[in-house]
C-alpha cells in the first residue's frame, strides 16, 4: 500500500502548503505584490493538495476508516483572520499594498470545501444514526 493512500500524508502536505501559500500571500503583500506572478501556481497546488486530503478524508469517512478529527474551523479561523487582516492593512497603509488576487478565489474556496464536508458530516452522521 503506497503512502499516498493514507489520510495523514494528504493532511501533513495540506498543513505545509496552507502554511506556504499563506506565508506567500503575507510576503507578498509587504513587498508590494513583487512575487504576484508566483501566485496562480501556489494556488494550483493548494488547490490539489487541499482537494486530495478532503477527498480522501471524505471517502475514509462514508467507507468507515475514518477515525481522527482534525476541524476545519481552525482552517476558517486562520484563512478568515489573515484576509481581515490584510484588508485592514491595506486600507491603513493604502496605495501599493494589495492583497494577491489568488487570496481571495483561495479564501473562498476553502470555505466552500469546508461547507461541503460538513454537509457531508451531517448526511453521514444521520446516516448511521439510523442503522
Amino acid at each position: 500500500m503506497s503512502i499516498f493512500h493514507d489520510e495523514r500524508i494528504w493532511r501533513i502536505l495540506t498543513n505545509v502548503w496552507t502554511i506556504v501559500i499563506l506565508g506567500f500571500f503575507i510576503a507578498d503583500f509587504i513587498v508590494k505584490g513583487l512575487y504576484e506572478s508566483l501566485s496562480p501556481s501556489f494556488s494550483i497546488i493548494y488547490t490539489g493538495v487541499l482537494a486530495l486530503y478532503v477527498g480522501t478524508k471524505e471517502f475514509d469517512r462514508w467507507n468507515d476508516f475514518h477515525r481522527g478529527r482534525h476541524p476545519g474551523e481552525i482552517f476558517i479561523i486562520v484563512w478568515t483572520a489573515i484576509m481581515v487582516i490584510l484588508f485592514i492593512a491595506q486600507f491603513i497603509f493604502g496605495t501599493g499594498y494589495k492583497i494577491s488576487p489568488e487570496m481571495v478565489p483561495d479564501y473562498i474556496m476553502v470555505l466552500s470545501i469546508f461547507a461541503v464536508t460538513q454537509k457531508s458530516k451531517r448526511l453521514h452522521h444521520q446516516k448511521r444514526a439510523k442503522k
